[in-house]
Order: C-alpha cells, then sequence, then structure tokens
C-alpha cells in the first residue's frame, strides 16, 4: 500500500478508530513501539545509551565476555531503526562508529581468524565512514577513527585488515592528516 493509500484510509475513520490502528501498530510491531514512545518522549541521549547497550549485549555476555555466536544483522538492524529516529547525525555517527568498535573487540578477544567475521568489521567499518562524511562528521570522529585503526592491528597478520580499512577510508576521500 502507498503513502497515498494510506493517507486516504486513515482520514475515512474516525478519531477512535484512528487510536485503535496506532494501539494495535504498538502492540504488534517492536520498531512501531519503540517509535511512538520516541515520538512521545524524545530523548536522544537515552535513545543512543539504549542501542549501545543492545549492541554490547548482541556481542557480549553480561559478565563481559566475548560471545561466541554472534548475528552482525542483528547490530546492522539496531543502527537502521536508531537513524530512522531522525536523532541528530553526531550521535548516529558515533553507534555507527562504537558498532564497528565493539565488532572488532570481540573478534580479537576470541582470536578469531575467520576471514568473513572480519569482513563484517571492514563492511560496518566502510559504513560508518561514509555516513561520517555524508552528514559532515569528519572532525568530530578523526580521533576515533585513528584509535579504530591502530586497534585493527592485533588483527590477524594474514587478512591484512589494516591496509584494508586505510583502503576503504582512501575509497572514501578521507584523510586522516587533513587540517580541514
Amino acid at each position: 500500500m502507498s503513502k497515498t493509500k494510506l493517507k486516504k484510509y486513515l482520514q475515512t475513520l474516525t478519531h477512535e478508530q484512528i487510536v485503535q490502528v496506532v494501539m494495535d501498530l504498538y502492540d504488534a510491531r517492536k520498531a512501531a513501539k519503540e517509535y511512538l514512545e520516541f515520538f512521545m518522549d524524545p530523548n536522544p541521549s537515552d535513545a543512543l545509551e539504549k542501542a549501545k547497550k543492545q549492541l554490547l549485549r548482541l556481542y557480549f555476555t553480561p559478565q563481559g565476555a566475548p560471545r561466541a555466536r554472534v548475528s552482525t544483522k542483528e547490530g546492522n538492524d539496531l543502527i537502521a531503526d536508531f537513524i530512522k529516529l531522525d536523532i541528530d547525525p553526531e550521535m548516529s555517527s558515533d553507534l555507527m562508529m562504537y558498532h564497528a568498535e565493539i565488532m572488532i573487540s570481540r573478534l580479537v578477544l576470541r582470536h578469531i581468524h575467520r576471514e568473513t567475521a572480519w569482513n563484517s568489521v571492514i563492511t560496518a567499518f566502510r559504513k560508518a565512514i561514509d555516513y561520517i562524511i555524508s552528514f559532515n562528521q569528519k572532525e568530530l570522529m578523526r580521533r576515533r577513527i585513528e584509535k579504530f585503526l591502530d586497534y585493527s592491528l592485533h588483527s590477524p597478520d594474514y587478512l591484512r585488515i589494516p591496509e584494508r580499512l586505510r583502503q576503504e577510508l582512501d575509497e572514501t576521500g578521507f584523510n586522516l592528516s587533513d587540517d580541514e
């Protein structure tokens, strides 16, 4: 159904019917529930902290040990849902870098050598860089990106992760030595 059709349909409903539709939507979909809760009480800082805690729980146990199996798709979905809340790009950039940092920390701590797992880190990093550039957050995130690249030196040598991450930066035109 298109937005136009939905709008026309909603205009035919009474106020009480619209309230019921919203309540049913609230009960039916987790994403809708979170959106409506944020809409009623918009607190971007709380939303960011909640998303960070969810990412941390996704990759690490409550005791702080890295989980054996994780779904990076869940992490990507968390970030996509956060961005849909239309929160300040600075906070979204922060969350995207946090996701990449959590991912690489898990891989290093678990001594994971599978290339596919490391490719997920590179993909998350590239998405973060693209977002940071598109919303002009380069100066704000520059030091954090440098630390991320330094930490990538703990990856298995044969995967050449630091070189691949720098290549991703080069392809985006992001220069760490810029004085913009």
